[in-house]
């Protein structure tokens, strides 16, 4: 009897030895194939389709689709940058096919912190993307995550056109003030009188945010927050925001991140930081009352997030779509209506008939007042409290977190 137990056992193991191996010797296979012409063929006669460009934001969603994700090594790495973009899904209006997001599987620590990386990337997957994007129809695609990088937020020369593109900034900035101002709103705060803290402030998206943060309804406070190397950045950018005010209304400082430097006090904060890796502590986040995370991938970990749960709100910056809109992507949205704010940048000049690159570059203030009117009229708004982890928040639970540690 032992004999033969033993026997099963070593062909248990075998078999599943063997299948592990084919598992990491197989190609990359993708859980769905959707063809350039399942789209082209099904978009709305004479409008073309809108596209959402993303590249993985980490190796955890690759998973969302491909069957046979392995683990990673410099083997798999160079797999990934042979691997084409894809198709990863279409998207609906209703019943209706508009479009189709295009996915780019390298994930973003492999290129972004490099200039060779960024050519490597843009030569190897972006603008293969917008040919996929081209054979199927779409005539505006919308840039997601770190995408703009890769061609200098619409500066570089490309030979494909259409589809023409936007990089999500206005749309992003005008969303994100949105959230600040909602969570002032559900928190008993009041915006004009918050302090407001922006993460990432001399960046591309960062700089755009500071400006319509200040726009028209203002926080009494903004600190500007990025890099010790960015000072001068941050110096300059805080005298032409103060220069800009006409009212003075609003007092701006800087501060300088670093791990040995404690963060200032502020009521809230935008996170528009790009990084690799999270950065931010559970300590860091109990300092303040909400956070709005736009950085991809995430500016603090898992842990942290779930650690600082009933001491504060951090939360995703998206936008709940029309009715009828479904995006078909696992997205760690609440609902497959609901799509990030540059998706909704894309749809917005989509419908609204643009027929040339939309928002490039560091667009003004009123271009990005322009694109916020376009997202109210084509159905977009704050969606309820979302993680960052993906799972949805309710406030009443924060505050009663709140109020027990208050008692204790």
């Amino acid at each position: 009897m032992r004999t033969s137990t033993h026997a099963e056992v070593l062909t248990y193991s075998d078999e599943q030895t063997s299948v592990r191996h084919l598992q990491n010797s197989a190609p990359l296979a993708l859980k769905h194939t959707i063809s350039p012409a399942e789209i082209r063929d099904n978009l709305p006669a004479g409008q073309g389709g809108v596209g959402f460009l993303f590249h993985a934001t980490d190796w955890d969603t690759l998973s969302f689709s491909f069957h046979n994700v392995k683990h990673r090594n410099a083997s798999f790495e160079e797999e990934l940058w042979r691997t084409k973009p894809f198709i990863a899904s279409p998207i609906y209006s209703g019943s209706q096919i508009i479009g189709a997001n295009i996915a780019c599987p390298v994930p973003l620590e492999l290129w972004l912190g490099s200039p060779r990386g960024i050519k490597r990337f843009r030569e190897t997957q972006f603008f293969p993307a917008l040919e996929l994007a081209r054979q199927a129809g779409l005539n505006m695609v919308a840039m997601g995550a770190s995408t703009p990088y890769a061609c200098n937020y619409g500066a570089l020369p490309r030979d494909t056109r259409p589809p023409h593109i936007t990089t999500g900034h206005a749309a992003t900035a005008a969303m994100l003030k949105d959230w600040a101002m909602h969570c002032c709103n559900e928190l008993d705060l009041e915006f004009g009188k918050s302090k407001l803290a922006l993460f990432g402030a001399a960046g591309r998206l960062g700089t755009t945010v500071a400006k319509y943060a200040l726009y028209k309804d203002a926080p009494r406070e903004l600190v500007l927050i990025d890099l010790p190397d960015k000072v001068n950045l941050l110096t300059e950018q805080a005298k032409e925001l103060m220069a800009s005010d006409l009212l003075g209304k609003t007092r701006v400082s800087v501060h300088t991140f670093s791990p040995h430097t404690p963060l200032p006090d502020f009521d809230g904060a935008i996170l528009a930081s790009s990084t690799s890796v999270p950065y931010l502590t559970a300590a860091d986040l109990r300092r303040a009352q909400f956070w709005i995370d736009d950085s991809h991938p995430r500016a603090a970990s898992v842990e942290a997030e779930l650690a600082s749960r009933g001491h504060t709100l951090y939360i995703e910056c998206f936008a709940r779509g029309p009715a009828g809109l479904n995006t078909t992507f696992p997205f760690r949205l609440p609902t497959t209506r609901d799509c990030y704010t540059c998706f909704a940048e894309g749809y917005s000049a989509w419908q609204e008939g643009i027929a040339s690159d939309f928002i490039i570059g560091s667009p003004p203030v009123w271009s990005v007042s322009y694109t916020h009117s376009l997202l109210k009229k084509y159905g977009f708004a704050v969606g309820p409290f979302h993680g960052k982890n993906g799972s949805p928040i309710t406030l009443d639970t924060q505050l009663r977190g709140k109020q027990e540690l208050m008692s204790s």
